[in-house]
């Protein structure tokens, strides 16, 4: 993947109208089970410019595939495996550990891509952000996994620092939606419909016999997509993390999959 030139693909240029209310949507799960690793993300929204672009890696930094806009990056998996999305949260302030080192650049964007670039495995996240300085304030939380089914969300806690929830080792599952997985309170959406229903059907592809595809997982995405109200699902990710294959669908068009190989 280092070797892969800057490219992209529009995705969308039609023109949708902004809601009042802030959008409610966005859904990221990690599943491992067996040999099989998933992780999967509505980015739910009511802009639909999105496209993907690759950042080639050097002997400094990690190359990543990115959705999203390059000042508004979505999702991405980088040529390690580690995988990221979001959920937006209303603002909330944070310590932002100014005696740690400091992060390169703006607070949103800057920030994660520099965790993307410069990890590859959550444990590694984990460090990365405990070594570092951050904004003084979040409106996200940050869902990351990797190939070997480690899976965590970084979200502010109640106390102000960061929260990191951790899916347990071996087979399982990790769901997040647009409440704090820390702190509910901080969110839009609790007890959450897209929560519950993802879990649940998670669930049931760990407890039955056959492995999970990345057709279950798209099913799983399916039946959480938002398509009235306050967002739309401009988009889904699905990422194959054992064989780095990623599936790009624009606007819930569940049976026609933009495949990208991120090992290319």
């Amino acid at each position: 993947m280092k070797n892969l030139l800057f490219f992209c693909l529009l995705l969308g240029t039609a023109t949708i109208a902004a809601q009042q209310q802030p959008p409610a949507g966005c859904t990221v799960v990690t599943i491992s089970k067996g040999d099989s690793v998933f992780f999967a993300g509505n980015d739910d929204y009511v802009n639909p410019d999105s496209y993907y672009w690759v950042e080639p890696g050097d002997s400094s930094k990690y190359g990543v595939i990115w959705i999203g806009t390059p000042d508004n990056p979505q999702q991405g998996v980088n040529e390690k495996g580690l995988a990221y999305d979001s959920n937006g949260l209303p603002r909330v302030d944070v310590n932002p550990h100014t005696e740690r080192m400091p992060y390169d650049g703006e607070y949103y964007h800057q920030y994660l891509m520099q965790i993307m670039h410069e990890c590859s495995t959550v444990a590694e996240v984990i460090e990365w952000v405990g070594l570092h300085q951050r904004p003084p304030y979040m409106h996200d939380q940050m869902h990351f996994a990797d190939t070997t089914g480690d899976a965590v969300i970084v979200s502010a806690g109640i106390d102000g620092e960061m929260a990191f929830t951790r899916k347990a080792p071996g087979d399982g599952f990790l769901v997040s939606s647009n409440f704090n997985v820390a702190n509910p309170s901080n969110g839009t959406s609790y007890p959450c419909w897209r929560y519950d229903r993802a879990s649940e059907m998670l669930g049931q592809l760990l407890a039955r016999e056959a492995p999970v595809t990345y057709r279950d997982i798209t099913g799983v995405m399916d039946a959480v997509h938002v398509s009235s109200g306050s967002s739309w699902t401009i988009e889904t990710m699905v990422a194959d993390m054992i064989n780095g294959i990623v599936y790009v669908y624009f606007f819930y068009q569940y049976d026609r999959p933009l495949i990208l190989n991120v090992r290319q």
